[in-house]
């Protein structure tokens, strides 16, 4: 079973994320491949898709809501999961994000099996001048918030998933 792990992401944080789920899915046992969302063509030869964005200003990137559109035929002919990356600060400012981003229409575009969140990374020194002025401007914490634990264990899920039904093919 052949995963594509595509990602959309700006200033890297996501595209480690998307690296950490390609590199879990390596550690158990499933071939994974990692791509910038921009640079998927086609889906041929591909078992399942993993895809994820950076969320800017409550919404996905737009070479990720491009992708959706121009590839959801093929999206819903596989498993698909999809994560979105972006809250940062402590737990309650993460859930506010969280809350304002409603993933439902890419899952109902893509038949995804599900849409996981996971808080992300501002580190200033990225950013350009007007995006440090719009950081500043709503207050928003700085620093890496990713959890990497709960990267492993969507990873573990995305897997756990893919072996139970290759082996429901196989009967």
């Amino acid at each position: 079973m052949h995963v594509l792990v595509a990602v959309a992401s700006k200033h890297g944080a996501t595209q480690e994320i998307a690296d950490a789920i390609g590199a879990g899915l390596h550690t158990r046992g499933i071939e994974a491949t990692v791509a910038p969302i921009a640079d998927v063509e086609s889906l041929a030869g591909v078992d399942a898709v993993v895809l994820g964005s950076a969320v800017y200003a409550g919404r996905w990137m737009g070479q990720a809501r491009h992708a959706v559109k121009k590839h959801s035929d093929e999206l819903r002919e596989r498993p698909v999961w999809l994560f979105s990356s972006g809250p940062t600060g402590d737990d309650d400012d993460a859930d506010q994000v969280k809350e304002a981003f409603d993933g439902t229409a890419f899952v109902e575009q893509t038949g995804a099996r599900s849409h996981t969140i996971f808080s992300g990374e501002l580190d200033e020194a990225k950013l350009g001048f007007l995006e440090r002025k719009m950081i500043h401007a709503v207050h928003a914490p700085t620093g890496d918030f990713r959890d990497w634990d709960a990267v492993d264990a969507f990873t573990a899920d995305v897997a756990q998933q893919l072996v139970d039904l290759e082996t429901s093919l196989e009967l």
